[in-house]
């Protein structure tokens, strides 16, 4: 019986540890997706949900960003038909002490320690999930840009973005 799901190449939306990762000290984080969610990428930040279910983006400001390992529709997150998965996604939590590279962010110039944010999708639905450039204290900051931006080894138009993760919620005004 054939299958009904086409997996993506599994160089198009990539998540990498340069460093830190695998560990037996790592923090890494699994979790079901929340009914209804879709088009999470390997590479994309998800967080968890009132439920302990992951949402694409950050669920509020004080969410702690989960960066995705697999996308949610690869043969290990979604069961296809006659296979078996564990049916849950699986990421780096922004607490970890590690380099972490990734092709899912939004077009733009970035200098080694610009702070980083999540986009929430609302201008371009399509953005929703990826990092993209925050301000201190006002965005809640997931990453720090350490050798900024760098061609894929597998395709020169997809591009690499190197931050460290880290975990700064937004700072509430008086």
């Amino acid at each position: 019986m054939p299958g009904t799901n086409v997996p993506e190449q599994m160089f198009d939306f990539e998540l990498n540890q340069k460093k830190g990762w695998p560990s037996p000290y790592a923090v890494d984080y699994a979790a079901a997706y929340a009914s209804g969610e879709s088009g999470v990428k390997a590479g994309m930040v998800v967080s968890l949900d009132a439920n302990g279910e992951l949402v694409r983006g950050l669920a509020s400001d004080g969410a702690v960003a989960i960066f995705v390992l697999q996308s949610m529709t690869d043969f290990d997150v979604l069961s296809d038909v006659g296979n078996v998965s564990g049916g849950v996604g699986a990421g780096l939590v922004a607490l970890g002490a590690y380099e972490l590279q990734t092709t899912e962010f939004v077009a733009d110039t970035y200098a080694p320690n610009d702070p980083l944010t999540v986009d929430d999708g609302a201008i371009t639905p399509a953005n929703a999930g990826k990092l993209t450039k925050g301000t201190l204290y006002t965005d809640p900051i997931v990453g720090v840009v350490s050798a900024g931006q760098t061609d894929s080894e597998h395709n020169a138009t997809i591009k690499f973005l190197a931050f460290w993760p880290v975990w700064l919620p937004p700072v509430p005004a008086d």
